[in-house]
């Protein structure tokens, strides 16, 4: 085992102390084409949702854990490695090994066991639909995770790739087919028949909007008067919107599309290579849940206006229609979801300020915040507020002639 290096190492897409691993479990024996068999079909029937917040940061020990890990796969030596630039949910590096160039995550205190065995089962049943998704690595023994003192880890192959050009029109249709194709393909795993509620629509309900009040009531105090009475203002506005939307999108559920969301496909998890996609990373989220929360995720990622450098709030109409138009090229979308699209559009942002609100009532339990920490998250609060009033007050802009 070598110490990790300085030389250069792949190219970005985008807690507890180690020692010896606790538990490897095995799950599907490595293959040389992935193809899922019908224990997969039945495991990916059902998603595991993640629940609660996540833990504050802590530092790891990478000299101890990847002892740990070299010791588990069968990749011969690790001869470097290196954070990868991109991520929050969890902590990735680029290794380089005997075997070839990898990435291992290490998961956050919300992955589960059983969240990991779903995330390969999607994975390996993409990949048998010769769909671009990363490879997990099995260890010696054919598991697909190590489990180092509590903490969950996984080491996918390293697919080639850059980033995502927002000014270059031809990544926009390679991301935008993408999706539609990842929507058809997963498509097969959901029953129309069976009626699943909207785990993250549930988290706009009356115990999302009492989260949101006990995180401002934590941060307003440490804040400057005027600061706090802006929060307060700015969480109001949010939690009447909240209110709206669990009625109005509630009231509807029943005529939308249920199926495995990706759960974050944005410009972090793509690689694109000469306008082509060469990978879709980041199945750390993926759940059964609505299609249109799924498209709703991707539209504010990739349909930013002024392009690279352009403005955080709203999203441009032509770009919208531009999308719409190549995913539909490669998935349908029906009409009732199409028609709830500007209410999905906010319900997403307000999904993301209750997991916000999780993350940080989950770290006061465990110390408390300061000013420096009541600062970020107003500013957090602020952004989000204005990006769901421009929502809220430019629905007709959103689907016009998709």
């Amino acid at each position: 085992m070598t110490q990790h290096d300085t030389q250069p190492a792949p190219s970005d897409p985008a807690a507890s102390t180690t020692g010896r691993a606790e538990r490897v479990l095995a799950v599907v024996p490595e293959v040389a084409e992935p193809v899922t068999d019908p224990t997969d079909h039945l495991l990916l029937r059902s998603s595991v949702h993640r629940q609660g917040g996540r833990f504050p940061a802590t530092v790891v020990d990478e000299d101890g854990l990847f002892t740990v890990l070299e010791d588990a796969y069968e990749l011969g030596r690790w001869r470097g490695w290196r954070r990868t630039e991109q991520g929050t949910s969890n902590t990735s590096w680029f290794v380089r090994t005997d075997a070839g160039d990898v990435v291992l995550r290490r998961s956050h205190n919300l992955k589960t066991v059983a969240g990991a065995e779903f995330e390969c089962a999607l994975i390996d049943h993409l990949l048998g639909h010769g769909y671009p998704a990363p490879p997990v690595v099995r260890t010696r023994n054919g598991a697909v995770l190590v489990e180092v003192e509590g903490v969950l880890h996984m080491v996918m192959r390293l697919l080639p790739g850059g980033g995502y050009d927002p000014d270059d029109p031809a990544h926009l249709v390679a991301v935008a087919q993408g999706l539609g194709r990842y929507h058809a393909i997963v498509s097969e795993l959901t029953d129309p028949a069976e009626r699943r509620r909207s785990s993250a629509l549930a988290s706009l309900g009356q115990l999302g909007r009492e989260d949101l009040c006990s995180a401002v009531e934590v941060v307003a105090p440490l804040l400057p008067p005027e600061a706090g009475t802006a929060l307060r203002a700015d969480a109001r506005y949010l939690a009447d919107r909240m209110e709206r939307l669990d009625v109005e999108l509630g009231e509807r559920q029943d005529a939308l599309t249920a199926l495995v969301v990706h759960g974050s496909y944005g410009r972090s998890a793509v690689l694109l290579s000469e306008g082509r996609l060469t990978a879709v990373l980041d199945f750390d989220r993926a759940a059964h849940d609505l299609l249109g929360l799924d498209l709703a995720y991707a539209l504010k990622s990739f349909c930013r206006p002024g392009g690279l450098r352009g403005s955080r709030v709203g999203i441009d109409p032509d770009r919208c229609r531009t999308f719409l138009r190549h995913y539909r090229g490669q998935a349908p979308l029906a009409g009732a979801d199409l028609a709830a699209m500007p209410g999905l559009l906010e319900a997403q942002r307000l999904v993301m300020v209750v997991k916000k609100c999780d993350n940080l009532l989950t770290k006061q339990a465990m110390v408390p915040q300061q000013a420096k920490d009541a600062v970020k998250f107003s500013l957090v609060l602020e952004r989000e507020c204005a990006r769901v009033r421009w929502l809220a007050d430019n629905p007709h802009t959103l689907t016009e002639d998709a």
